[in-house]
């Protein structure tokens, strides 16, 4: 078509009509720009489609790991929640019979030296938020509540770690004064270690370590932390529903 328009300029301007030369210019130039302006439009098109299945795919990645952090934090909450009526359980006992039970109060101390700890899977996220691609997401909503996630889950671990520390610096050695560890360990039905069978004839002298002030104080200070530990995983959990909701939103539209 332009090489027609072309040959038709310049037979004009051999014929010297000037008028009708412009004309045919002009129609060219516009034609030229149509054509330019079709290109870039199925271009943005291209790179529109392009950006809808990026934005897709991290959507379903996203929804995976979110998932699976529910389920993580859910296991979580239901562990401290057995670290809790077992702190509860020796607290209760010296008003019971039961200081010659070592079995029991293996089992119950065993439970409470368990710190649930968050491993959460971020892989996805990570990478949005450090490649910039999150922007490629259209729902502000969703990108609002993954920029807080990070800090969110500081927030909880701080806990975490509080309650780590008090437990591996302050309770346990606590507990090694008056208790054969080794027995503790492997009643436990929360430890997931099995340690070789020292034997030897060291007995745990539960009677002095229940009556024992600081072991008390102890117990009530690991109460706070899983309380609060329970509080702020239940506070992520829902975050991380509200995330996964709106991302099924996103992907069933």
């Amino acid at each position: 078509m332009i090489k027609f328009f072309r040959k038709i300029r310049y037979d004009l301007m051999d014929q010297n009509k000037t008028t009708k030369y412009l004309k045919y210019a002009i129609g060219e130039i516009v034609l030229v720009v149509i054509g330019i302006l079709i290109a870039l439009s199925i271009n943005n098109w291209n790179e529109d489609r392009i950006e809808k299945i990026e934005e897709f795919v991290l959507l379903e990645n996203l929804k995976i790991d979110f998932e699976q952090t529910i389920l993580e934090l859910l296991g979580m909450n239901a562990n401290r929640q057995i670290i809790l009526s077992s702190n509860y359980a020796l607290t209760d006992i010296k008003t019971q019979d039961d200081y010659l039970n070592n079995k029991k109060i293996d089992s119950l101390i065993g439970n409470t030296f368990i710190v649930p700890t968050f491993n959460g899977k971020s892989g996805s996220l990570l990478m949005l938020l450090n490649s910039g691609k999150i922007n490629i997401l259209q729902n502000e909503s969703l990108k609002k509540l993954l920029f807080s996630w990070p800090s969110e889950v500081e927030d909880m671990t701080e806990g975490e770690i509080d309650s780590k520390n008090l437990t591996n610096t302050q309770y346990i050695p606590l507990v090694r004064k008056h208790a054969n560890v080794s027995e503790i360990i492997q009643t436990s039905t929360m430890l997931s270690i099995t340690p070789k069978d020292r034997g030897g004839n060291f007995v745990s002298d539960y009677k002095g370590l229940l009556n024992d002030k600081e072991f008390e104080n102890l117990l009530y200070q690991l109460e706070l932390y899983s309380t609060d530990n329970i509080q702020e995983t239940e506070g992520l959990i829902e975050i991380a529903k509200s995330i996964v909701e709106i991302i099924e939103t996103e992907l069933n539209q």
